[in-house]
């Protein structure tokens, strides 16, 4: 690798929060063992149930995080955004991909080799606590999933996936907060672990109300309050 591609890796390194503790001779090191891909929209990364041999770091981009079923139905369980990472599992239990990764959009990532990653989880001990923050939050946001899907109705999920989209993809528009997302109903529907149909019909309750605008896959909130005040009974 040229010098002045493992400089400009060493930068994107020191903007990933997994890494945020590191000496510049730290993430020197890493950029030297890591690679670079671009991946286009719509590319996957590896399949669920694939080998795992490699840890991810997204530098620009985005990506879906989804299982499947033996019968063919897809959960999506999160977006990862530019600064996050994927593939840790299998890194670390020599178990097969739990997930399938596929982007979003035009993305770029930094891959550590499994050799590679746990020298380096050895050597530096700031990775591995930073790794075992990254897992927690996952661990959470699974319990909160299965809390979610056992005691909230499809509007109730669809209300607080909203939500959670506008804090994590929401940009100001003139009409509200539009999610910066291209986004189907199976999709969506995906996420909360309900039917395209049941989300259709109250994607378009929301809309009679006034509660949401939805254009050509994007939506845009126009009332999160009304959104808020639907959940925070619970």
């Amino acid at each position: 690798m040229r010098e002045h591609e493992q400089i400009q890796i060493a930068a994107a390194l020191q903007r990933v929060p997994l890494f945020g503790t590191l000496s510049e001779q730290q993430i020197a090191e890493l950029a030297r063992v890591a690679r670079r891909y671009t991946y286009a929209k719509e590319d996957a990364i590896f399949y669920q149930g694939d080998p795992g041999d490699t840890f991810y770091v997204i530098l620009s981009g985005q990506v879906k995080v989804s299982v499947t079923s033996l019968d063919g139905q897809e959960a999506i369980l999160v977006m990862l955004d530019a600064g996050e990472s994927f593939g840790e599992f299998a890194l670390l239990d020599d178990q097969p991909r739990s997930a399938t990764i596929e982007t979003t959009q035009r993305t770029e990532v930094l891959a550590l080799r499994k050799d590679d990653f746990r020298r380096l989880l050895r050597q530096m001990p700031d990775i591995a606590i930073g790794l075992l923050r990254v897992l927690t939050k996952r661990l959470r946001d699974t319990d909160q999933l299965v809390q979610d899907a056992a005691f909230l109705d499809v509007g109730d999920r669809l209300a607080k996936k909203l939500l959670t989209l506008m804090v994590t993809h929401g940009r100001p528009s003139d009409r509200g907060i539009e999610l910066n997302l291209h986004l189907t109903q199976q999709e969506l529907a995906s996420m909360i672990g309900a039917t395209r149909e049941s989300v259709n019909k109250q994607l378009g309750t929301f809309r009679d109300r006034g509660i949401v605008a939805v254009d050509r896959q994007r939506i845009t909130i126009l009332h999160p309050e009304q959104l808020r005040a639907r959940i925070d009974s619970f």
